[in-house]
Parts: structure tokens; C-alpha cells; sequence
């Protein structure tokens, strides 16, 4: 989601702030006050402090754009950095490295190799004719 928002903004020439979402349904737009209790149901928000009543998405809307607005005037870097995540797998013996002295890596015969015509030629390759066992 946060992917496709900055790819929209950039096209817009607009700026994404990231901010922290937790609690942001539970916490009340006017006084800050945060507790589960501020959500009664799904759609409606009373602050059990202030009072405040609010529908639960525009008030929860309301204190993330509040927080965005305080991180954009207290300096903060507005991005962080990327996170990578490299998958490794294990690598099998028909990739593993060649030794030295070693011209080639031998390998099982794959659902292609077997599937091949016998009459294909192969560029390289000197046929052998089968010597019959009698």
C-alpha cells in the first residue's frame, strides 16, 4: 500500500510521510487521549476524556495527519531506510563451483535432455555409435 501511495504522489509531485499507525483508531483527534474503550463499534468513536464523537475512520484519519504534520516540523528524516531481504537457497551439485584442474560440472540428465530427439544434431559433438553387448 505504501508503495502505491508514493507511486501516485510522485506522478502528482506531492510528498508521502510515513508515520507510525498504531493505536491510531484508539486515540482521540482533539486531546490525545488513547484508549480501547474510545471505540464503542466498528464505526463510531466517543473519547472517553474529552467527549469528543466522531466517526471512527475520519477521526483515526485526523491523528495520522496530525502526526505527519508534527514529524514533517520536528526535523525528522522523513524516510528511513530500506529494509532488503536477501533469499538464499541452497545450491545443488550442478551448481556448485568448479575446482581447479576441473574443465566441467557434471550434472543429471534433465526431463529435456531425455526428451531430445536422438536424430538432433548437437553442434560439438562427436556421436558414438552403441556397441552391442553380443
Amino acid at each position: 500500500m505504501v508503495m502505491f501511495t508514493r507511486y501516485k504522489a510522485r506522478r502528482r509531485g506531492k510528498l508521502v510521510i510515513t508515520v507510525p499507525p498504531q493505536h491510531s483508531s484508539q486515540e482521540c483527534a482533539e486531546c490525545t487521549f488513547t484508549a480501547p474503550d474510545n471505540r464503542p463499534s466498528q464505526a463510531a468513536f466517543v473519547c472517553q476524556r474529552c467527549g469528543h464523537r466522531d466517526n471512527a475512520d475520519h477521526n483515526a484519519a485526523r491523528v495520522i495527519k496530525k502526526r505527519g504534520i508534527q514529524k514533517l516540523l520536528s526535523g525528522e528524516p522523513l524516510t528511513t531506510s530500506r529494509k532488503t531481504t536477501r533469499i538464499f537457497r541452497t545450491l545443488g551439485p550442478e551448481r556448485s563451483e568448479v575446482t581447479p584442474g576441473e574443465t566441467h560440472i557434471r550434472r543429471a540428465p534433465s526431463k529435456t535432455d531425455m526428451h531430445r530427439s536422438q536424430n538432433q544434431e548437437l553442434r560439438g559433438v562427436i556421436r558414438e555409435t552403441p556397441t552391442s553387448t553380443r
